[in-house]
Formats: C-alpha cells, structure tokens, sequence
C-alpha cells in the first residue's frame, strides 16, 4: 500500500563553498487572481495562467525558507507564518506553519540558526520568530532587517491607525515576534554585509524598508528577493501588475524591473520565497518579460 504521509518538505543543494538547505513552511491559498493582480487586465491574467496550467480561482503562495551554511555562520533567511495561536497558522491555516519540523527533518535544529535575515515584515516572512509565550523559536540568532522596515512594524501607533483584522494584526504580529530579538538585532541599510558573501540591497516598494540579498561564494552568485516577486509567471511576464500586498505599487515595479535586469545581465541564480518549492533557479529575457527556468533538485546530499 501506498504511504499516505507526505514526504519531508526539504531539499539541499550547493552553492559555491555554502551548503544551503531549503524549508518549506506550507502553502498559502491566496483565492482568485483578479484579487491578487488588481491592476491586470482581466483577459490577460486568466490566459496567462490557463497557458501555463494554473487555476485563476486560487493563486497559491509557496513559503521557501532559505538556509546556508557558510561554515563560519548558519543563516535562515526569513521564518515562515510560524505557529501562534493568535496569529500564525489561526490566520493562515492548518497548511502553513511548518518550517521547524521541516527544519529538523533536514537534521537542522533551530538552535543552530545564528543569524536569522529577514527581507522585510510582512507576515509570512517574520511571524515565525516566537511561539505563543513570546520565546524565541531561535534562541542563538542575531536578527536582522533594514532599520527603516524595523521603525515601521514595530511603531504601534500604525497599528491603532490600520483597519480591524489583518490591518491591525500585521503591526501586533511584527510587533510581537521582532521585539523579542531586540536584544540581538542588526539593523540594515543598503550594501550592508550580514556575513562574508551575503549583502544587503534596499529594494523598497512592496514594502517600506524590503531588503533582497546577494549571496556569492565560489564563483557562484544568486539574489534571495522575498517578496519582490511573486508570481513564477504573472509577475515576470508583467512586472508592472500590481500585487495586492504592495505598499507602493509604482516603487515596487521599479524595484523589480530593477533586480531582474541585475539578475539577467549578471546572469545570478534566483531563491524566490513564493515560487514553487525549492523555489530555486535563472531568468531567461522572453520578450518584454522573462520566464522562469527551475533548478534541477540534487538527488543526493551535496555535503
């Protein structure tokens, strides 16, 4: 018979002299497109995804958490919705919330994590610093962010300002999980260094303060970009749709028209959070846009 548990969410891969180990937090079901792509064209949007054999009633948001291992510093790029009763999986749902057990599965113990590098903070990147005491789910990290995305989450007069529900929550939940590691916190500006090979590049848009990193060893280059991108098609084909989420939504298309022409004409690899799992792989220029070319998936430890 055939085992119905799900296989492990994880995979492993190297990266120059960085061993980097991917974590799935689960899926977020996000409902229709036209709600997600506000700005796009309706026609347009529904063909784009019925041409590359995805539903236009449910958009679905992988969490891919990126790990390397630099052998100096272990660190985890940003943590998933995490666990909260109040927030967490209670907003997101039953599927999601799943970064710690995938970690261990991975032989990783989030005791290791020394540096946990977050691109901004939005829900499904920093709610899974804390669990429902206000302890660090990562009691060894140094937590870093852009030192304008800090002041602004974590200032709860926009809390009292934002509308009831996930307006409030955003600030009460960073709120809540940043401030635990206020006594281990780097703040960030651009072309920051967080450790030998990985580098800071302000990209504000989808949100005040977002970050992107660039991560080199070997030879090797990739950007890990959060949330500046995503959608593996829509919003490669057509950077300039909006996303719901963005805060500014003419920064945010600059931004990743921006770092696409950088990730193109370097040639770098791509982490991207909300891809497809592992969530790893290149750009290739497809007329005013670009396609996604996934990465193969080692099939063997690279250790």
């Amino acid at each position: 018979m055939t085992p119905r548990n799900l296989p492990p969410g994880w995979t492993r891969f190297r990266h120059g002299d960085f061993v980097c180990t991917v974590v799935s937090d689960g899926l977020l079901e996000m409902g229709p497109a036209r709600d997600n792509f506000p700005s796009a064209d309706q026609a347009e949007l529904d063909g784009l995804l019925t041409a590359n054999y995805l539903p236009v009633d449910n958009v679905r948001l992988n969490q891919n958490l990126l790990i390397v291992d630099t052998a100096d510093k272990t660190v985890l790029f940003d943590t998933g919705v995490g666990i909260n009763a109040e927030f967490g999986r209670a907003t997101f749902g039953p599927g999601t919330g799943r970064a710690i057990p995938n970690m261990r599965a991975a032989g990783i113990d989030p005791g290791d994590i020394d540096i946990v590098a977050l691109t901004h903070g939005h829900p499904d990147h920093c709610w899974g610093l804390v669990d429902d005491d206000d302890n660090k789910l990562y009691p060894n990290a140094e937590l870093v962010i852009s030192a304008s995305e800090f002041a602004y989450w974590t200032d709860l007069s926009r809390a009292d300002a934002a509308p009831e529900g996930l307006g409030k929550d955003q600030f009460r939940g960073a709120h809540k999980n940043l401030m635990a590691y206020r006594d281990r916190l780097r703040l960030l500006d651009d072309g920051d260094e967080v450790v030998s090979g990985i580098t800071a590049i302000a990209t504000p848009g989808h949100s005040p303060g977002h970050l992107v990193y660039r991560i080199a060893s070997g030879g090797e280059a990739m950007i890990c970009w959060g949330d500046l991108c995503h959608h593996q098609v829509l919003l490669l084909k057509r950077p300039q749709w909006r996303f719901v989420f963005d805060d500014d939504p003419t920064a945010a298309t600059r931004q990743r028209i921006r770092i696409y022409d950088l990730v193109d004409t370097g040639r770098l690899g791509v982490f991207a959070y909300h891809f497809p799992f592992p969530g790893l792989g290149h750009l290739v220029r497809d007329g005013d846009g670009y396609s996604w070319v996934p990465a193969e998936l080692e099939l063997a430890d690279p250790r």
